[in-house]
């Protein structure tokens, strides 16, 4: 185990939180001597929320090399630094201090113009990004997550406000069809405040600026919309899919407007990106149906990706899911229930289980499985919509399973699919390993669901 690490683990145990906060701020301040605090060199961008982070960096990162910036940025799935991109295998969003530090100089060293990152709400509170002066922040939604470490959800939010509440920012970005976002609008004292809405063209009272989406067309293939700010508007066409990226797409063009691009610019900046790791990526296979990977792992983001999926099937939708270990546990039997509720089948298995039993996490899941049931509505009469007389029988091993290996839980589910349906696999995205016990394991979703595909001549 890396020594840093085991010294965390060690002094959990004996030293109270806030202590270990001050451990960290102390991490921060001296990687930023060290690096001769090389964030005060650059324009910083952040982006925080619970879903939609990684998205919306990947839209800002691709409008600012449209107009011309050369970008670094720093996200769950990867690094950037001008041209140079790699993956992201530490398992961390947010960088320990020195490791962040050093990249901050790296991108210095490149003459990069702007660094583009999420900020996580463990970053904020643990104070590992002391040291940056943001200039731009943006908050995309708030969403049940990470109640283990924040304990509610209030708590949780005040945490993200931080970011808000800052000296450095000059401008921010936030969501005014979610709550919380036009809470942050309310306490926040930065100068220029962008409202951004998929639903109305009212801007709250407490923005300065207002950006909408008008004429929406999302489905499981791509989202279209009219971009409107008071002075001007020009019509969009994303090739990622769903209203949640249409949100993420706004979010960045409020962000990118500080900067007093062209409104053309910005559009065709977010037009580029056909790809982000992880996010609703797509396998197709000879038999006919498609495979999609996606990072979904709240409740949340899974609602909104099967509630984005489900009109457009004509076939059936096959889920495939678990839990992280070490975390929230209340979030479990309400992601069963999700699945169950939207998925003609659903395959629950090992995800990350860190130092947990995977096999409690799995059981903790199925608590939902059978109570989501009665609101599944099937595309077509299968077995799946099967009615059980008995009110002891949950139908598991008929249009749901429990299976421990995740290979073999994603076999199984291939091996139910038929032309025109859909295997949602969800929870690891892009990740290269998971943890286990805190060792990493490695893992490559797409990796081994090609050599499923390939093994049953699924796959040119």
């Amino acid at each position: 185990m890396n020594p840093i690490k085991s010294l965390k683990k060690r002094l959990r145990g004996h030293v109270s939180r806030k202590q270990l906060n001050a451990f960290h701020l102390a991490g921060a301040v001296a990687a930023n001597i060290k690096y001769r605090f090389p964030a005060r060199k650059m324009l910083v961008i952040g982006v925080t929320g619970t879903k939609g982070k990684t998205t919306t960096c990947y839209y800002i990162a691709s409008i600012l090399e449209e107009a011309g910036y050369k970008v670094a940025m720093a996200t769950t799935v990867n690094f950037q630094i001008g041209e140079k991109k790699w993956i992201n295998d530490l398992n961390k969003t947010v960088l320990p201090p020195d490791q962040l530090f050093d990249f901050f100089r790296q991108a210095n060293d490149a003459r990069c113009d702007i660094m583009v990152m999420e900020v996580t709400s463990h970053s904020i509170e643990q104070q590992r990004i002391w040291g940056i002066p943001f200039r731009y922040v943006g908050f995309t939604n708030l969403s049940h997550d990470h109640l283990d470490y924040h304990g509610t959800m209030d708590a949780y939010r005040d945490v993200k406000l931080r970011l808000f509440q800052k000296k450095s920012p000059k401008a921010c970005a936030s969501n005014a069809d979610d709550p919380v976002g036009r809470y942050f609008l309310e306490h926040t004292k930065i100068q220029r405040r962008w409202s951004y809405s998929t639903e109305s063209a009212d801007m709250p009272i407490n923005a300065t600026d207002h950006l909408w989406a008008d004429k929406i067309s999302a489905n499981s293939s791509g989202a279209s919309f009219t971009l409107r700010t008071l002075n001007e508007e020009g019509r969009v066409v994303l090739q990622l899919p769903g209203r949640f990226n249409i949100e993420n797409a706004l979010c960045a063009a409020a962000l990118c407007m500080n900067l007093n691009l062209r409104l053309g610019t910005v559009i065709a900046g977010l037009e580029k990106v056909d790809r982000v790791p992880g996010r609703l990526e797509r396998i197709e296979t000879r038999k006919g149906f498609s495979v999609l990977i996606d990072y979904a792992h709240t409740p949340d983001s899974l609602e909104k990706l099967y509630s984005t999926l489900r009109p457009d099937i004509r076939g059936r939708m096959i889920a495939v899911l678990g839990a992280t270990g070490d975390r929230d546990k209340t979030k479990r039997p309400i992601m069963g229930a999700l699945a169950a509720r939207f998925c003609d089948y659903v395959i629950l298995t090992d995800e990350e289980p860190y130092t947990e039993n995977p096999q409690t996490i799995i059981d903790e899941i199925a608590r939902g499985v059978p109570r989501g049931r009665t609101l599944f509505k099937a595309n077509k009469p299968d077995t799946t919509k099967r009615i059980f007389k008995d009110e002891n029988e949950t139908g598991e091993g008929v249009w749901w399973w429990r299976m421990l290996d995740r290979k073999a839980a994603i076999d199984y589910a291939i091996s139910l699919g038929k032309m025109d349906d859909i295997i949602l696999v969800t929870g690891m995205g892009a990740q290269k390993f998971k943890m286990v016990n805190d060792e990493k394991s490695l893992w490559d979703e797409r990796a081994i669901i090609e050599e499923i595909l390939h093994s049953r001549k699924l796959l040119d």
